[in-house]
């Protein structure tokens, strides 16, 4: 029987996912890997996992290891450490030979930004980014926001008998499903931000595109991809027909600024609701300006033919909800 490893349990997405293959995939024995000491009872009584080990993604002998003696592994716990990702693949790879194995690796569509223009505008001209274009898949690379563990994980799939996934979600938001509090990195981005400035910005007229999706949406998706990964040999399709990007509400940076400045004014973060526009080099540091600035414009033609469907909240009406839940 096929054998799963977690990394990012604790996490948004991982808090989901590990209920989620305790309902969905109850004869797949599921080993997490987490730093928290606290959640043992928890992960084995409520998430029903098989094994817990602690660590850090600092630990690489550990994690190669591990990812040595399973099947499965599934990262949701970070889609920029590059030592980690390498670390999975070489515990895969020190499986012997012929035997099937399988990293599924979740990203973020930060890389699909279009950074030729960076004055918080739409641009009609601005980049599509599709799933179903292999030539975009093989434009991605280290430079990009999450694209150096992307790149160790394409290369991997080409180099070896790894077979790879790569899910692409774009901006996340929601609250995590388990005992740990945890809010999704777009929540996370614009609070700090807000607490940085002292009010939350929006670069130039704010028409720029930005897409998002509630952290539910991704679940479903994951165990798709896990069905996969169970059915289909690895010659099947080439690692770039193994990339998908699952998108949600697609609304201008400014719609987005105005929610959020709203919602973190009735938290009393800020003073005013009202969102503010600047100029690039006024919106602070951090990566969010530079998002704010550009447009993300994707596609998702080949998840959706796997099955992919986003039928979750819209950004606002899930800060409204959660502004109510404080409140």
């Amino acid at each position: 029987m096929p054998s799963i490893l977690l990394l990012g349990v604790s996490g948004l997405v991982g808090s989901h996912l590990i209920l989620a293959l305790r309902d969905h995939c109850p004869g797949l024995p599921v080993t997490v890997f987490l730093r928290n000491k606290n959640l043992d009872v928890y992960l084995y009584e409520t998430a029903k996992v098989d094994k817990v080990v602690h660590g850090t993604f600092d630990e690489k002998d550990k994690i190669v290891a591990l990812a040595k003696t399973h099947d499965i592994v599934i990262n949701v716990g970070s889609s920029w450490d590059v030592p980690l990702s390498e670390a999975i693949v070489e515990g895969l790879k020190q499986q012997p030979d012929g035997k099937k194995r399988t990293l599924i690796h979740m990203s973020g569509t930060g890389n699909f930004v279009d950074k030729r223009w960076t004055d918080g505008a739409f641009h009609a001209d601005t980049k599509v980014w599709s799933d179903d274009d292999t030539e975009d898949m093989k434009l991605i690379n280290p430079e990009m926001l999450n694209g150096g563990p992307d790149t160790v994980v394409l290369n991997a799939s080409r180099d070896s008998q790894i077979g790879t996934f790569i899910v692409f979600p774009s901006g996340i938001y929601g609250e995590a499903a388990g005992p740990v509090p945890a809010l999704g990195v777009i929540q996370l981005v614009f609070r700090e931000k807000a607490q940085e400035l002292g009010f939350v910005p929006y670069v130039g007229d704010g028409s720029a595109i930005f897409n998002c999706l509630h952290v539910k949406a991704i679940t479903p998706f994951m165990l798709l991809l896990l069905g996969l990964a169970l059915q289909e040999d690895k010659s099947q399709r080439s690692v770039y027909e193994r990339c998908f990007i699952i998108g949600g509400q697609e609304m201008p940076w400014k719609a987005a600024s105005e929610a959020f400045a709203k919602s973190l004014h009735a938290e009393g973060v800020i003073p005013s609701p009202e969102a503010r526009s600047v100029k690039l080099e006024e919106a602070g540091g951090g990566e969010l300006p530079m998002l704010m600035a550009s447009n993300m414009r994707l596609t998702s033609p080949r998840a959706q033919r796997l099955g992919y469907k986003n039928e979750e909240v819209s950004l606002e009406e899930y800060l409204k909800q959660y502004d109510q839940y404080l409140n």
